[in-house]
């Protein structure tokens, strides 16, 4: 079903990218969850309730989340970390598929006797492992920083599981979009930008159908309306959204194998 080589080859080469990104989320858990009491002393609570609606309902931070570790970091989460994160997926994920053509390497690897939907399983197997091992390491971290540090006997792990999962899950369902659009990609410079317009978009249709009524309807194209990490920090995770998540993940997954072995390569 994998091809090891092919699946240690990308490991070697994207695992400098890996270290920079996962370094990256551990900055935002330190920062942000580590300023949970220093916020908390402020009242920032009160201080929220005059901001604009922008600031409140368009990012999902309620000022009731500054009065709860547990629905501020999933707060936190939602707006900064699936941000990060799905940018992140969808560029690794394109990145695997469009950079063999890119550097010219389809013309050794992809005539060899290997079925191209073994490559791209392989490749899709490498970011399996990078995204959870990404999201495993956030949740240790958020885990050792919430009881340790930030808020001692309040920081929820079992709510946090699930945050941190529905977290997890819209990467996966953000690279199988990425999986399914790559094979259209020659390089690996569009892909990626694929993949920051995509996770801003993501992130702009959930805020603006939080915003306005008669664009309600928007929040169906994002990947946070089907994570609610803010649902899942209050003890009620949306279990239907986070498996059309893990849907996405495999549906694109299955189109991109399709389409990379219909496509044409030129000499």
């Amino acid at each position: 079903m994998f091809e090891w080589n092919i699946c240690r080859a990308e490991i070697r080469m994207n695992m400098r990218s890996y270290i920079t990104w996962t370094a990256i989320m551990l900055a935002v858990v330190f920062i942000y969850l580590g300023s949970y009491a220093w916020i908390e002393e402020l009242s920032f609570d009160e201080l929220m309730e005059g901001y604009p609606d922008m600031f409140t309902t368009g990012l999902g931070i309620s000022p009731d989340a500054f009065g709860d570790v547990n629905r501020y970091w999933g707060s936190m989460l939602g707006f900064l970390g699936m941000l990060i994160s799905s940018i992140y997926a969808m560029m690794l994920a394109g990145g695997l598929i469009s950079r063999d053509p890119d550097l010219g390497t389809v013309e050794f690897l992809y005539t060899r006797p290997v079925k191209r939907s073994k490559i791209m399983l392989s490749k899709v197997a490498v970011f399996f492992l990078f995204i959870t091992d990404l999201w495993l390491i956030v949740y240790i971290a958020s885990i050792a920083v919430g009881m340790l540090y930030a808020a001692p006997g309040e920081f929820d792990p079992a709510v946090q599981g699930w945050v941190h999962l529905a977290g997890y899950l819209a990467s996966l369902g953000a690279g199988g979009i990425a999986f399914a659009a790559a094979p259209f990609f020659d390089r690996v410079q569009s892909s990626t930008s694929l993949a920051i317009g995509l996770g801003l978009g993501f992130f702009m249709f959930n805020m603006v159908s939080n915003l306005v009524d008669s664009l309600g309807f928007l929040k169906y194209l994002s990947i946070h309306h089907y994570a609610d990490v803010q649902g899942a920090s209050a003890g009620e995770p949306f279990t239907v959204g986070l498996i059309t998540l893990l849907g996405i993940f495999l549906a694109g997954t299955l189109i991109g194998v399709h389409f990379l072995n219909r496509k044409e390569f030129d000499a």
